[in-house]
């Protein structure tokens, strides 16, 4: 972060979709009275008060997934000595080395503040003790109930909203968008552990002849039913993705050449062996296994180059990069 930022007269902060606080200026941590030792790599819940972590689940989070861009919402904050901090919020969700990171400004807003408190002390100077009370459990009551069942719609709506984004229409397996972020995550997962990760491209032999002869309706099947296998082989942490039309990508996170080879050789033979919704098709494979310095780019590109060659040399068969 630079300086002009760093010591902006307003607070910044950026957020992962899961809450994990990424970034946060020195302005915010002299406003809340803490280090970024305390709050970097932690949820944000940390420094919003209780009302604040519902509305942030409930509005803010929902409405920036949906519109990219939140305006002057109003949140309150927790500081490191539990003072409360009205503010005024303005966010936009952008796509930053294939993640989704939410940047948000933040204003201090303390005539806001003054006229709450003003507001409070009339209210009670016109109501007796006795009905205020009860009349705010009956309301605190009611609205936790409402909150509840919000938020659990608002969850629901999310969780299908999240598979529909991800999924792909005919297959079920992730799409490519998908299949990009879950890419870009576990290539840069790998360059920090130094574990080993494979990357396979596989391609349908001469699938317009498919639909050329049984129709596209068939097609589809034998789509489908690729789709099926691929998925029940990749349970355990693999992910299969439709990569597009009859071309298919399979992340293998931890399996190094050797691994990947015997993992892809086993699909193709299987396919080989077994007529797909009643139609003998076969299969043909490129491999490409993480290299120092390998992008999302180099490493599809190697995979690419890998299937090309199954392809060129008879198809039916698995190439890795390292073959060519």
């Amino acid at each position: 972060m630079d300086e002009q930022l760093n010591y902006a007269p307003c607070g910044y902060l950026s957020l992962a979709d899961d809450g994990t606080i990424l970034t946060i200026n020195e302005t915010l941590l002299q406003l809340l009275g803490g280090d970024l030792v305390d709050v970097q790599g932690r949820h944000v819940n940390l420094i919003l008060t209780v009302p604040s972590r519902l509305f942030y689940q409930l509005y803010f989070f929902p409405m920036i997934r949906l519109h990219k861009k939140v305006d002057e919402m109003y949140l309150t904050l927790k500081s490191k000595s539990d003072q409360e901090i009205p503010v005024l919020i303005n966010a936009l969700r952008k796509n930053r080395s294939g993640m989704q990171v939410n940047d948000i400004i933040i204003t201090q807003m303390h005539r806001r503040t003054e006229y709450e408190l003003q507001l409070l002390e009339a209210k009670k100077a016109s109501e007796e003790a006795v009905r205020i009370k009860s009349e705010t459990i009956a309301e605190l009551n009611q609205l936790q109930k409402d909150l509840k069942s919000k938020q659990t719609e608002l969850q629901e709506l999310n969780a299908q909203l999240q598979i529909l984004a991800e999924t792909d229409e005919l297959t079920g397996l992730k799409n490519r968008r998908s299949y990009q972020e879950d890419l870009a995550t576990n290539i840069a997962a790998s360059a920090i552990t130094a574990q080993p990760l494979s990357l396979v491209l596989l391609d349908i032999d001469h699938f317009k002849k498919v639909n050329d002869t049984y129709g596209h309706l068939r097609g589809d099947r034998v789509l489908q039913k690729l789709a099926q296998r691929l998925k029940t082989a990749c349970e355990g942490g693999n992910i299969a993705a439709r990569y597009g039309g009859e071309e298919f990508a399979l992340i293998l996170p931890r399996m190094d050449e050797h691994g990947a080879l015997t993992f892809a050789e086993g699909i193709r033979s299987y396919i080989e062996s077994t007529s797909l919704g009643e139609i003998p098709i076969t299969i043909s494979i490129g491999i490409a296994t993480m290299k120092k310095g390998d992008t999302e780019t180099t490493l599809q590109s190697k995979a690419d180059q890998a299937l090309y060659s199954s392809k060129e040399s008879g198809r039916n068969q698995v190439t890795h990069a390292l073959q060519l």
